[in-house]
C-alpha cells in the first residue's frame, strides 16, 4: 500500500498492510521564514519515512489593533475577527503551501490548530480567563467567538493549500480547567465552529484531547475521522476507548518516556498495541508531543517494529 491507501484503509477500518504511523515534535522555528519551516517539515518526514505529517504551528496569533496586553477588560473588547491570513497565520500558509507542493499525491498532511480556549489562555493566562468566566460571562463569550471566526477563517485557508485536514488540539476539556457544563458554554460551540466550516473539504480531521484528565465521551460526536490523546496517563486506555469510539484511534507510543527509553521498549509497546486493537481504525502515534532530543535510533524504531 502506499501512503495514501493505507491512511485511507485505516480511517475506514479496512484491512491494512500495517497499521500507518506518524510521531511529531516542536521544531522551535516560530521565528523562522516559511520556507525554513516548510523544508524542516519535509526534511523531518522523508528521514522517519511518516505515513503522515502533522504539521507544527508555532507562529503566535496575530495581534489586533493597538493590542499590548490582554489582561483587562478594556484589553479583551479590542480583539478583532481575522481574516485568516494576516501576520503568523500568513506565514505559516506559505509553509502549507510548499509542503502541499512537494506531498501532492504521496501523503496526507494535517495542520495544527489550536482550540479558541487555548488561543485565548496563549494571549493572556489562565487566571485572567477564570475571572473572565466568573465576573463577565458575556465578554468572554464575544472573545471566544472572535477567536473561533477567525480560526475558522484560517482553517478554511489551510485546507486551500491541500491539507486533508486539521489537527485541532484542545486543552480546556478538561475537569481541572472548567466543568463540563462551563465547557459546553464556553468552548464547545467554538470548537465546532471550526470543524463545521471545514468538514465538508477534509478527508482526516483529528481530534486531540490535552491533559491528564480529559472529557472523553463528551466530545465523541465532534466531526473528525480520528481521535487523540495522552492514554498512557489519562482514561479511557485505548481499549477502554474502542468499546466507546468506532472511529480511528490514534495512540500506542508513550510520549513521556519514548525519548529515555530502549528501543526494545518501544517495539514492544507497538506490539502490545497491535496485540490489544488489532490493526484496523488504528494509527501508531505518540499520545502528545514527543520530546525534541529525541534520539533517531528511537525514531525509527517506530517502522521497524511495524514492518516486522
Amino acid at each position: 500500500m502506499n501512503k495514501i491507501a493505507r491512511l485511507n484503509a485505516a480511517l475506514q477500518g479496512e484491512n491494512v498492510d500495517r497499521p500507518p504511523f506518524s510521531f511529531w515534535y516542536h521544531f522551535g522555528l516560530q521565528h523562522a521564514k516559511s520556507e525554513r519551516v516548510a523544508q524542516t517539515h519535509l526534511e523531518f518526514f522523508q528521514a522517519y519515512d511518516l505515513d503522515f505529517l502533522k504539521v507544527m504551528n508555532d507562529y503566535p496569533y496575530p495581534e489586533s489593533d493597538n493590542q499590548e496586553e490582554l489582561f483587562e477588560v478594556s484589553d479583551w473588547k479590542k480583539l478583532k475577527v481575522f481574516l485568516g491570513d494576516e501576520s503568523g497565520f500568513g506565514k505559516q500558509l506559505k509553509a502549507l503551501e510548499l509542503i502541499g507542493q512537494e506531498l501532492a499525491d504521496k501523503a496526507y498532511f494535517v495542520e495544527t490548530i489550536f482550540s479558541p480556549w487555548t488561543i485565548a489562555r496563549k494571549l493572556s493566562d489562565k487566571e485572567t480567563l477564570v475571572k473572565l468566566k466568573n465576573n463577565h460571562p458575556e465578554l468572554l463569550l464575544e472573545i471566544m467567538e472572535k477567536i473561533a471566526l477567525s480560526l475558522a477563517n484560517y482553517a478554511e485557508k489551510a485546507i486551500n493549500t491541500g491539507a486533508a485536514g486539521i489537527f485541532l488540539s484542545l486543552s480546556g476539556a478538561n475537569p481541572n480547567v472548567m466543568t463540563y457544563q462551563e465547557y459546553e458554554r464556553f468552548a464547545r460551540p467554538f470548537d465546532l465552529m471550526i470543524l463545521e466550516r471545514i468538514k465538508t473539504k477534509t478527508k482526516f480531521n483529528i481530534l486531540h484531547i490535552h491533559g491528564d484528565q480529559i472529557y472523553f465521551n463528551e466530545l465523541l460526536d465532534y466531526p473528525v475521522q480520528a481521535i487523540n490523546w495522552s492514554h498512557y496517563y489519562a482514561k479511557p486506555s485505548l481499549s477502554q476507548a474502542r468499546q466507546q469510539y468506532k472511529g480511528c484511534l490514534l495512540g500506542g507510543i508513550n510520549e513521556k518516556l519514548f525519548g529515555h527509553t530502549t528501543i526494545s521498549a518501544v517495539k514492544k509497546e507497538i506490539n502490545e498495541t497491535l496485540k490489544e486493537l488489532g490493526t484496523q481504525n488504528l494509527i501508531i502515534a505518540p499520545g502528545c508531543s514527543i520530546e525534541t532530543d529525541s534520539p533517531q535510533k528511537q525514531l525509527r524504531s517506530v517502522k521497524e517494529a511495524l514492518e516486522s
